[in-house]
């Protein structure tokens, strides 16, 4: 891993922000020329400070659906089954997030489901079988805050 100085990390917690600031923009932030910071930025992503771009919808705009956080126990906490089975949620549609988490659950989803059948379904398919041991799922009613970095 490359290691990275005061104005690479500016830079990063810039773009971590709002992804699509200008040369300049980062400039006047950062206190270094234009050329410079973006010479960074490619550096950034070239070494893999930066994995991805994306976009931050706005929730009117996002597909709609049951939001439901599943925490998920694995029998005898197995690092490689856990490791497996995160794999295997990842490709699934429904699944916009999983995390391996310590404390009584190994693994805690988060799903974006058509309707409570379609959850259902998924449950069904994956989490009534070994090596789920058990899980609790909780729906969301209302999101207050979003994971998006403020610009302070």
């Amino acid at each position: 891993m490359e290691s990275l100085d005061n104005f690479d990390r500016h830079i990063l917690s810039l773009m971590e922000v709002d992804a699509r600031q200008t040369g300049q923009q980062l400039s006047d932030a950062v206190g270094l020329s234009p050329a410079a910071c973006l010479r960074r930025l490619q550096r950034l992503r070239k070494i893999g400070a930066i994995e991805r771009e994306v976009a931050v919808l706005n929730p009117a705009y996002r597909r709609k659906g049951t939001q439901i956080i599943v925490l998920l126990t694995i029998q005898r906490h197995n690092l490689k089954r856990i490791e497996t089975l995160m794999k295997r949620f990842g490709g699934h549609e429904d699944v916009e997030r999983v995390w391996s988490v310590t404390g009584n659950d190994d693994i805690v989803l988060f799903l974006n489901c058509e309707a409570m059948e379609a959850f259902s379904d998924f449950a069904d398919a994956y989490l009534f079988e070994p090596p789920v041991e058990g899980f609790l799922s909780l729906v969301v009613l209302k999101e207050l805050k979003r994971d998006v970095p403020s610009a302070g």
